[in-house]
């Protein structure tokens, strides 16, 4: 029966912003990534009875067959994580979002993470994430952040709090700017609300 089959955790989005890097801090598992290989097809991790689905970055126009790939893995999903980076939406990415999210009536099954937040002016800081603000609801109204459990990671800070084994202090703050630990409570928060049977 369905109900047997592992929930699907599908992460789209933009090209290049590090969904592959995400999955990596989530789950530990090495997704390959590094030496500039960028996803071009489908990846499928198996994570505590979850399928996780690594799907090519949306790049409209540039490689149609990628975009093709991706909205297949949607259509079998039960959660979508759509990642942005600290740059926001560009138009392009705005209207995938926004026919995912609101025309396809996704919205209610996303999450939406932006990544790279290192690179923003005042880093992964809750002042940081309210100067986006204005800009990201525009895009997703009529969702709030609240809604979409909007996630500020930074991939780059986890990897170097993991390698930090010296200065614990240091490592907990490379930590904390991460987002890591927010991450997988709004992850846990969305997988309870929406009644999904597995806790991740």
């Amino acid at each position: 029966t369905a109900d047997d089959e592992a929930i699907k955790l599908v992460f789209v989005g933009q090209y290049s912003a590090g969904k592959s890097s995400i999955i990596k801090m989530l789950t530990g598992i090495d997704t390959g990534i590094g030496a500039g290989i960028k996803t071009q097809e489908s990846y499928t991790y198996e994570w505590n009875g979850i399928d996780i689905i690594d799907t090519p970055g949306i790049q409209t126009g540039v490689h149609p067959d990628h975009d093709e790939i991706t909205y297949h893995e949607i259509n079998h999903a039960a959660l979508l994580i759509f990642v942005i980076t600290n740059e926001g939406f560009d138009q392009t990415m705005g209207e995938h979002f926004r026919k995912l999210a609101i025309e396809g009536q996704r919205g209610a099954n996303m999450i939406l993470a932006i990544n790279k937040m290192d690179r923003a002016a005042q880093g992964n800081s809750p002042e940081q994430q309210e100067v986006m603000r204005p800009d990201i609801e525009r895009v997703i109204a009529p969702f709030t952040m609240e809604q979409l459990y909007t996630s500020f990671v930074s991939t780059n800070r986890y990897e170097e709090a993991m390698a930090e084994t010296e200065d614990e202090e240091f490592r907990q703050e490379l930590l904390t700017e991460s987002g890591y630990e927010s991450f997988v409570a709004n992850l846990n928060a969305f997988v309870q609300a929406k009644n999904v049977s597995a806790r991740l």
